[in-house]
């Protein structure tokens, strides 16, 4: 735009010494024009062998195509922009009624003393240029005479170069092209949108809808089959890896008396809560031996032995204790359990192929159709052509519903699916007894569940199916028996697998200690809930010590600071 401007100081100023005394004052509005005129020079730039030979080239264009030319010439202020030019142009065509009505077969070819092109008519424009056309004569033909002072001569080859292009066979040849053009517009690009978006769909429809098996909320199962893991179950649910799953993981290995956690309160006032983990904690009582003996019949799960294997590597030498600080590290083992898991689950036939396989393998191909699309655009405002803008616009839009469609090509088998209505049926049954009990050792009993034997397999599968919160609820009310002196300390159940401010253990006497039950240790079951689930994070995202599930916060479960004896 700085380059016409500067153009338009050059035209001027030589048009100003060929101009008569007294110029027209500048349009818009414009004279009207006179009858058998076609070159309007204003300004007097124009020699008069020019204006005869412009005359004689434009009646002959009229002659063989029966559209209409003028050429106008006008003084106008310095620093005239491009579009200002254009405006004057479209200006001067839509007031004279340049070009046949219902054709709009007009060209103006306007000098505001600023050589800013070929302004034509669409009419014009369809038949025999497009704006790449008009634009290569002026910038290949016009501006070069121009710039050396030749306003002569750029009228002339631009006359003559319209006048080559205004013929039945260019006319042709564009309209041959526009028709392509519409054609790529109208008919490829519906096609590559219904291609894409229909080919995802019918993956979907035949492979990742998950299949049809009868659940009601009046079904409730015993329990889960035997091969499955609670983490397993918790993947299953989601259809994915999750923190979820890890977090099961950790329970379940606690429960066999593999690891412990321990609870550091850091921060200002001991807000924030990090995890460590003991390896190995001695039992407290024959008690706790019977019951961890118990919990591990049932065979470790794959990605559970991963877990506990990268856990002894990171305190190989070290101890048996793992701190907050060495904990972050297990973060970068997360990968390989949630590979496990994945693993597991398609050799039992819940997934007829890896998820995450499934997943990127879609989101793939959508990024590309996006890339595609992008590329398409650029393309289109360099042809210029409305049908690559239409083929770039399907490119985008599928990919974008394609991206969206990836989430769920997870393709579950119908075994899958039949895991995932027991899981829901067995989740009703262990969310009722919860609801009913004061405490695990009651949820076991009420149960009435075979398998199920010892309150920590309670806490680890109610975490696995999304019970956190009736976790902590059954948890709150044992505490509320101990303190009401409905029951002794003893003789409820508390998780021994976790621990807080250095007790090992929540602690078991009726007062002093540091414990569970003591005057100055007030538990928050939620927080204890939601510092689990930090576990396996990476550095950058454990600053807060929160996350987790989303169900149990500083003050969730019951307890917090409102709580108290």
């Amino acid at each position: 735009m700085r380059r016409l401007a500067r153009l338009a100081f050059l035209a001027g100023f030589l048009a100003v010494l060929a101009a008569p005394a007294v110029a027209a004052a500048a349009g818009p509005p414009f004279p009207a024009p006179i009858d058998g005129q076609a070159v309007y020079d204003r300004v007097g730039v124009f020699r008069r062998d020019t204006i005869v030979s412009a005359e004689e080239t434009i009646d002959a264009i009229e002659a063989r195509t029966g559209a209409e030319v003028v050429v106008y010439t006008q003084l106008v202020d310095y620093g005239i922009t491009t579009e200002e030019a254009q405006s004057h142009a479209q200006a001067l065509m839509d007031q004279w009624g340049v070009g046949r009505k219902g054709f709009d077969d007009g060209l103006v070819i306007l000098f505001d003393l600023d050589p800013s092109g070929v302004h034509g008519g669409p009419g014009y424009r369809a038949a025999f240029l497009d704006n790449s056309e008009k634009q290569r004569i002026f910038d290949n033909d016009m501006v070069p005479l121009l710039e050396a002072g030749d306003l002569d001569g750029a009228l002339l080859v631009a006359l003559e170069r319209v006048d080559a292009n205004a013929t039945p066979e260019h006319a042709a040849s564009l309209q041959t092209a526009r028709q392509v053009d519409a054609a790529i517009g109208l008919i490829l690009a519906p096609l590559i949108l219904i291609g894409l978006i229909g080919s995802a769909l019918f993956a979907w429809m035949r492979y990742g809808r998950d299949p049809v098996y009868l659940d009601d909320p009046s079904i409730h199962m015993a329990g889960p089959p035997r091969d499955l893991t609670p983490a397993a179950a918790t993947f299953v649910l989601s259809g994915g890896p999750s923190r979820r799953a890890l977090t099961t993981a950790m329970l379940d290995l606690a429960s066999r008396g593999l690891l412990a956690f321990q609870e550091e309160k850091t921060g200002l006032l001991g807000m924030t809560r990090k995890i460590g983990i003991e390896l190995d904690p001695p039992a407290a009582d024959p008690q706790t031996v019977a019951q961890r003996a118990r919990n591990a019949v049932r065979a470790l799960g794959p990605a559970e032995a991963v877990a506990n294997n990268r856990l002894r590597t990171l305190a190989a030498g070290k101890g048996t204790y793992i701190d907050p600080t060495k904990l972050l590290e297990f973060g970068g083992s997360v990968g390989a359990f949630d590979k496990e898991l994945e693993s597991h689950a398609v050799n039992m036939g819940w997934f007829r192929e890896k998820p995450s396989a499934a997943e990127a393998r879609w989101m793939t191909r959508a990024v590309i159709a996006i890339v595609l699309g992008f590329v398409a655009f650029f393309a289109a405002i360099n042809l210029p052509s409305s049908g690559f803008t239409m083929i770039a616009a399907s490119l985008v839009i599928s990919g974008v519903i394609v991206l969206l469609i990836s989430r769920w090509m997870d393709a579950v088998t119908m075994p899958g699916a039949m895991i995932r209505a027991m899981l829901a049926a067995y989740r009703r049954t262990l969310q009722k007894t919860m609801a009913q009990s004061r405490s695990m050792d009651q949820v076991v009993a009420n149960a009435g569940l075979d398998w199920l034997e010892t309150p920590d397999q309670a806490v680890v599968w109610g975490t696995a199916l999304g019970l956190e919160k009736e976790i902590e609820d059954v948890l709150q009310r044992s505490l509320d028996d101990v303190k009401d002196k409905r029951a002794s300390a003893g003789a409820v159940y508390m998780p021994a697998w976790y621990g807080s401010g250095g007790s090992a253990g929540w602690g078991s006497g009726d007062g002093g200690g540091g414990g569970l039950f003591s005057s100055s240790a007030i538990p928050n079951f939620g927080g204890m809930m939601s510092a689990l689930g930090t576990i396996g994070n990476s550095p950058s995202s454990s600053g807060s010590g929160g996350g987790g599930f989303g169900g149990g916060g500083s003050g969730g479960g019951g307890g917090g600071s409102g709580g108290g004896f």
